[in-house]
């Protein structure tokens, strides 16, 4: 979330004054820019900038499997690379096959790029490893736009059932939940769950969601065309 992110940033900047090619505070400073830049205010300062820590995290990170993760899913989110994202996910599990954070990243960003079988298989496999994992939302949040983008609405939405089960103040599920069960004709159970979504995320609108070029706009669309039957406002 951008307040802690936002706190954390000045650290981070000391951090990286005292040694640029520190890659894993490269990472974070990408991470926590993302953060401002996806929920306060999209600004266009903050995304490149998120790209530029990004990518200093990449070329000074060839030991760093967390470091090249975090960076492949900025990359992925905030600039649609998936060359480099892919490249950097696959590097970042050549070097550590059971990391939890690589693999839940390569699910969420996978499922956003249109590969969704390996979205999936990562995706699984994290939850196998780690089934407790305080991150558990991760792996959930990118089977959820996997299954959703692939057409799977029922497995879309108990994916984004757990995901919210593991982080209740997470609202993204909320939106595939929603949106799933619109699509599935389930429509007093998807006006319920949208509800929960405009508690989560004061002012969400269909808008807000197209405005955020997170993935592909045939993936928004298809997610705005279920919101749009469980009645969420434009």
């Amino acid at each position: 979330m951008p307040e802690p992110a936002q706190r954390a940033l000045p650290l981070l900047e000391r951090a990286i004054s005292l040694e640029p090619d520190y890659a894993a505070a490269q990472a974070a400073m990408a991470q926590c820019l993302h953060a401002r830049y996806q929920r306060a205010g999209l600004l266009e300062a903050d995304r490149q900038a998120a790209l530029h820590h990004a990518r200093l995290a990449i070329a000074t990170g060839a030991d760093d499997a967390t470091a090249l993760a975090a960076s492949g899913f900025v990359l992925g989110s905030e600039a649609q690379d998936y060359e480099a994202a892919f490249d950097a996910l696959d590097r970042a599990l050549g070097l550590s096959p059971s990391s939890f954070l690589a693999l839940s990243y390569s699910c969420i960003i996978r499922g956003w790029g249109g590969d969704y079988a390996t979205s999936i298989a990562h995706g699984q496999q994290a939850i196998r490893l780690s089934p407790f994992d305080t991150a558990l939302h991760l792996p959930y949040i990118g089977l959820a736009h996997a299954h959703y983008f692939a057409g799977d609405f029922d497995k879309a939405a108990l994916a984004a059932g757990r995901c919210a089960q593991a982080n209740p103040q997470f609202s993204p599920p909320w939106v595939i939940r929603t949106a799933a069960l619109a699509m599935l004709g389930r429509d007093e159970e998807a006006r319920t769950s949208a509800q929960r979504l405009l508690e989560l995320w004061s002012g969400f609108a269909i808008g807000a969601l197209m405005a955020i070029d997170y993935t592909s706009i045939e993936h928004r669309e298809m997610l705005a065309q279920g919101l749009r039957r469980a009645g969420v406002p434009e």
